[in-house]
C-alpha cells in the first residue's frame, strides 16, 4: 500500500523563504512542499521532535503560523536538515497554495539540492 496517498489535504510544491525565530537567534530556510496542515522546510539548524517555532508565509497580510516538527533528517551530509512540520491551526483552505505554488522558481526536492 506504499503507492496510496495517504494525507488529509493535497500537497503544493513551492520554494517559499521564511525567517524565523529560535531562542535568541534569527533562523533562515526554505519552504519546498506545503498543504493545509503542514510542510517540508529545509533550514541549517537541527531541530527536535515536538519542537514548536512561529514564523509567517512571505506573503503581506498572511498569519503567523506555529510550526511543529514531526520528523527530521539530514541532507546528504551538508549540515542542512529537511524538517516535516505541522501547522497549528490548519490553514482554512487551498486558496492560498495555490497562489503560492503558481509562483515561478525551480522545483527540485530537496535532496536534489544537497
Amino acid at each position: 500500500m506504499s503507492g496510496i496517498e495517504r494525507r488529509r489535504f493535497p500537497r503544493y510544491r513551492v520554494r517559499l523563504s521564511i525567517q524565523f525565530r529560535r531562542g535568541e537567534a534569527q533562523v533562515a530556510g526554505e519552504i519546498f512542499n506545503i498543504s493545509r496542515s503542514g510542510c517540508l522546510l529545509v533550514t541549517p539548524v537541527l531541530m527536535k521532535v515536538g519542537e514548536r517555532i512561529e514564523a509567517s508565509l512571505p506573503l503581506p497580510g498572511a498569519p503567523p503560523l506555529i510550526f511543529t516538527v514531526v520528523r527530521t533528517r539530514a541532507l546528504a551530509g551538508w549540515g542542512w536538515y529537511a524538517v516535516s512540520a505541522d501547522f497549528e491551526p490548519h490553514l482554512p483552505d487551498d486558496e492560498l497554495l495555490v497562489r503560492l505554488s503558481n509562483e515561478e522558481g525551480p522545483q527540485e526536492d530537496p535532496d536534489q539540492l544537497f
